[in-house]
């Protein structure tokens, strides 16, 4: 959700009206006090600026508060708030004249010296204090009289609570207690409010974990409507922080009470300028029910932003109602996409080109087109990123690299590309940092590489990090599910069936179809035949299945034809045959390289188990380099099993050498098996390893290998019992 729609749906750049405060005039007193100093120390300077800026951008203080500030050990200031509070106590005796004094004094420090030996005036008037003070001075001179005096009436109780400490000997007891509860109630100025909410609402869309906490930033927001309860802008940054906390009704109704204050009047000069807060409201509202998947709903109020956009020609609003189009319909998407890609670039809309080519390069990859061609669209992305500084987009590109890499197959490339975009959010150049969904979405990747490799401690800090980083929605739906994939994934290799399933459909909740597959692993690891098929069913019957999980389904049902009827096979593995033919087509006519690896090794195994171990073997050396370049720990250990398989069946000569070598070699093979299962703690096929192993050594008459896998057996067998047959007979 991007803020800019809101600063696009205002005609005009509304400043809040600056109002005088004491706490301005104590503010102001003492940058005059400061800068009539002669001598100041460096330390002095330097602490000077720092809570200057601090002053003038936090809202008002209770006198008590800001000399607390001013005495604190945290600064070097003490003199000038001695100075402070004595000038205080003069305007307190003067009155309206004080006042009316002042203001004179502050010109006159702005002015150029008399004095030829002083170059330059006591305070630049371009400086950030000179711009300050001339705002302070511009808002005096418009008062009226009758102003001024109410100003100094509301200056008296603000002294009041050092004057009678001092001068009348009150105790800090009920009396003053009362008097200093007058005064704490927050008051925010328009220009520290204005900057406060640019701050925050930045902090949520780069760097989230450097926005105030939602309950505090929720009393912030508060704060700032009892002080102006007609400020949208505080509403807008309300309805961005029950985003980030999934508050449906609470982003609603903020979302009201923003574009409520943002109405246009009577006097506007146009109808255009009538309808324009209204259509950007529709555009917002179609965010928002998109953001919570209401598709139908976000689908209605887009076609009414649409609809006003073209009745007044907005072209602007028109490409931003485009893009969310895009992201909600399901049809005719690549058609849209070059449109508005073509319109966006007439109309010079930077973000928009960029963030429409990202989306090109996915809807390209998904349609089947060439990835050298992908690529190059996301090349010209980058080179608008880089030239416009859109930070955000950057790493939504890397992000996007990193998932096509991973949907072609290459594993290491996606990895690159994820260290690559977090490398670009971490260094010195912290102001260039961007923590958004991608980043997440980065973080996770390293995590789910490591559960790959075995490194399980390794995956849980990093998703503790991830946790750390991004507590919030959406960024937080990224890391929940990576988390229960971990534990699913573990509990599988444990073979702890029931907390297996108890976490498969756990993921439901996020992800549906994934939690079907993961159900239906468990189903097939179980043995329960008649609901796994319920499961291929069901997902056979979801909508706009991509391609990946095309293939993903079919490899599924091909074990699942073979398991059922092992090991006659029969019909069944002519079926799976068949089944996983078509699986390779899908897989090399949609690029997907590592897929087609590893339905060739399914196919392979097949042909092995049907007696066709040539076949089998040509197979197994096609598809193994592209597994053990960019497969995990399990899908290594499975090939190197069944190359040494493969290799045993091709050799049933009677030639003793021949016979001999196969075996050493097979040996080799099912000894890197064992060391890829025993690091990823799947014991059950370390189990299977050693059985096969111990076979391999007696025929080779190493009769203390031999003992040596048993006894290994025997010991994990007490320790983790075998709970299913499958796994020795299944790639």
């Amino acid at each position: 959700m991007n803020k800019d729609l809101l600063n696009i749906g205002t005609n005009v750049k509304k400043c809040q009206k600056e109002t005088l405060t004491p706490y301005k005039i104590a503010v102001v007193m003492l940058i005059r006090e400061y800068c009539n100093e002669p001598t100041k120390a460096i330390i002095e300077r330097r602490d000077f600026c720092v809570l200057a800026l601090k002053l003038i951008q936090s809202p008002d203080l209770d006198f008590r508060n800001l000399l607390n500030l001013l005495h604190s050990e945290e600064y070097v200031l003490q003199r000038f708030a001695q100075q402070l509070e004595v000038k205080l106590d003069e305007l307190y005796h003067k009155g309206v004249e004080g006042l009316l004094d002042l203001s004179e004094s502050l010109m006159r420090l702005m002015d150029t010296p008399l004095d030829h030996c002083v170059a330059h005036p006591a305070l630049n008037k371009n400086s950030v204090l000179g711009l300050y003070t001339r705002r302070i001075i511009i808002s005096f001179e418009k008062l009226t009289f009758h102003q001024v005096v109410a100003l100094y009436e509301s200056f008296k109780p603000y002294w009041q609570v050092l004057y009678k400490m001092e001068n009348l000997g009150l105790s800090m007891g009920h009396k003053m207690d009362e008097l200093l509860d007058n005064q704490n109630d927050v008051v925010w100025g328009g220009r520290q409010a204005e900057l406060l909410v640019a701050q925050q609402a930045l902090a949520l869309q780069t760097d989230e974990h450097k926005a105030l906490p939602p309950a505090e930033l929720q009393a912030l927001v508060k704060e700032l409507l009892n002080c102006s309860p007609y400020y949208a802008e505080a509403h807008y940054l309300s309805y961005l922080n029950c985003l980030r906390v999934n508050e449906y009704c609470g982003a609603v109704d903020s979302l009201y009470h923003c574009f409520d204050r943002l109405a246009p009047l009577d006097n506007r000069a146009t109808s255009e300028d009538r309808t324009r807060t209204f259509r950007y409201a529709a555009l917002n509202l179609a965010a928002l029910h998109a953001q919570f998947g209401h598709k139908k709903v976000a689908l209605a109020a887009l076609k009414e932003a649409i609809m006003m956009a073209q009745e007044s020609g907005d072209n602007i609003c028109l490409q931003h109602a485009h893009s969310w189009m895009y992201h909600l319909i399901d049809d005719r998407k690549g058609q849209l996409i070059d449109r508005s890609v073509d319109k966006a670039s007439m109309l010079v809309i930077t973000h928009t080109i960029s963030l429409r080519l990202i989306a090109s390069a996915h809807y390209s990859a998904i349609e089947a087109k060439s990835p050298p061609q992908v690529f190059e669209t996301l090349v010209k992305s980058d080179v608008l990123n880089c030239q416009h500084s859109m930070i955000d987009l950057m790493s939504m590109s890397y992000a996007e690299k990193a998932a096509l890499w991973a949907y072609y197959g290459k594993t290491k490339m996606s990895s690159l590309c994820s260290q690559l975009l977090l490398l670009h959010n971490s260094g010195d150049k912290k102001q260039q940092m961007f923590n958004g969904s991608s980043t997440c979405q980065a973080v996770v990747n390293v995590a789910n590489i490591f559960v790959e490799l075995g490194e399980y401690i390794l995956a849980e800090v990093v998703l503790d990090h991830a946790k750390e980083r991004f507590p919030n929605e959406p960024s937080s739906k990224i890391w929940m599910i990576s988390e229960q994939m971990h534990k699913f994934t573990r509990t599988m290799r444990h073979e702890k069936w029931s907390e297996a399933e108890a976490i498969a459909k756990q993921i439901s909740s996020i992800d549906p179809l994934e939690s079907k597959f993961r159900q239906a692993e468990v189903s097939f690891a179980k043995g329960d035949f008649p609901r796994i098929m319920e499961l291929i069913d069901s997902i056979e019957k979801t909508k706009n299945l991509n391609p990946q999980n095309q293939v993903r389904l079919m490899i599924l049902s091909s074990q699942v034809m073979c398991s059922s009827r092992f090991p006659g096979l029969g019909t069944t593995g002519t079926n799976a045959l068949a089944l996983l033919n078509t699986a390779v087509e899908i897989a090399t006519s949609k690029h997907l390289s590592y897929q087609q690896a590893i339905i060739k090794m399914n196919l392979a195994n097949i042909q092995l188990v049907m007696g066709m171990p040539s076949q089998a073997m040509k197979l197994v050396n096609d598809a193994i380099i592209p597994v053990l370049s960019h497969g995990g720990c399990l899908d290594q250990g499975r090939a190197f099993v069944l190359y040494a398989k493969c290799l045993l069946a091709t050799t049933v000569s009677s030639i003793t050498d021949d016979r001999k070598s196969a075996l050493e070699n097979a040996v080799k093979s099912l000894r890197k098996a064992k060391d890829h299962f025993n690091k990823i703690e799947a014991f059950s096929r370390v189990k299977n390893v050693l059985y096969l192993l111990s076979i391999l050594y007696h025929e080779l008459d190493s009769k203390a290998e031999r003992n040596q896998c048993a006894f290994e057996y025997r010991q994990l067998d007490m320790q983790f019992p075998t709970k299913s047959d499958s796994n020795i007979t299944m790639y």
